[in-house]
């Protein structure tokens, strides 16, 4: 399948959808406040009309516009000019390649996702550059290696954060359990930093204190966004291993 729409829509300069696979379109209101509401990125002080040139590794081409945001595997992803990862980002890579963590409770509540930012930039000899971000847990056996579709290209001697939010729904990660997120990038791109962020279940009586996971994204996009628990099953190519990407077969990566 990836075969054939590589060589079909190579050089298609306006991509920006294929049917329940992905979805790349500018952000409006509701998407900023969702976003924000996600406690993935606070996108309100950009006014949503910073312009980012994102880089399609389907078509192979690049074109700017203004905040884009991707939908694919289950996974939002948002590119932003900045070399700042937000506050709120509790678990970081501190120049680490690996960032492993023991889930921690959290008021009883269960936890529903990942929020992950990644501030990289490009090098000096750029040409062609893809960031494969991994998330296993050790304990269940679990692996999703993701490479989007497309990404933002960062300025010469700028950095640029990669913010993604991941929705679970079958319980893929629970408290006490073992996980270990990292950033492969390849060729151009260089990861300086990479943090993350556990989202849990909504709790009612305390909803103002906590950060939590909102309704599920506008039925336009619930076929390409969704959650990773009812994408993942078409990307699947081992016991409890996922290889998230719209774009390429290859596999050596995961």
């Amino acid at each position: 399948m990836f075969e054939s729409l590589d060589s079909s829509l190579r050089k298609c300069k306006k991509l920006h959808e294929v049917q329940s696979l992905f979805n790349i379109k500018p952000l409006g209101r509701v998407d900023i406040e969702m976003i924000s509401d996600m406690g993935l990125f606070n996108l309100e002080s950009t006014g949503g009309s910073t312009e980012v040139e994102m880089t399609n590794y389907l078509t192979c081409t690049t074109r700017k516009g203004p905040l884009q945001g991707l939908y694919e595997c289950g996974i939002i992803s948002i590119f932003v000019h900045g070399n700042k990862i937000p506050d709120w980002f509790t678990y970081r890579s501190m120049g680490n390649s690996v960032l492993s963590i023991i889930l921690p409770s959290h008021l009883n509540l269960k936890i529903r996702g990942l929020n992950v930012c990644v501030m990289y930039s490009r090098r000096p000899f750029w040409f062609s550059a893809t960031n494969f971000l991994k998330v296993s847990n050790e304990i269940k056996g679990l692996k999703w290696t993701y490479c989007p579709v497309a990404a933002g290209l960062p300025k010469k001697n700028q950095d640029m954060l990669w913010l993604s939010h991941w929705r679970f729904e079958n319980d893929e990660l629970e408290e006490g359990e073992k996980v270990h997120v990292s950033i492969n990038e390849e060729f151009s791109f260089w990861a300086k930093e990479f943090c993350i962020q556990l989202v849990y279940e909504k709790d009612p009586s305390k909803m103002e204190n906590i950060t939590i996971q909102q309704e599920t994204p506008p039925s336009s996009q619930i076929a390409a966004a969704g959650n990773v628990s009812a994408s993942a099953f078409k990307y699947q190519f081992g016991a409890g291993k996922y290889f998230l990407s719209n774009h390429r077969a290859r596999i050596h990566q995961c």
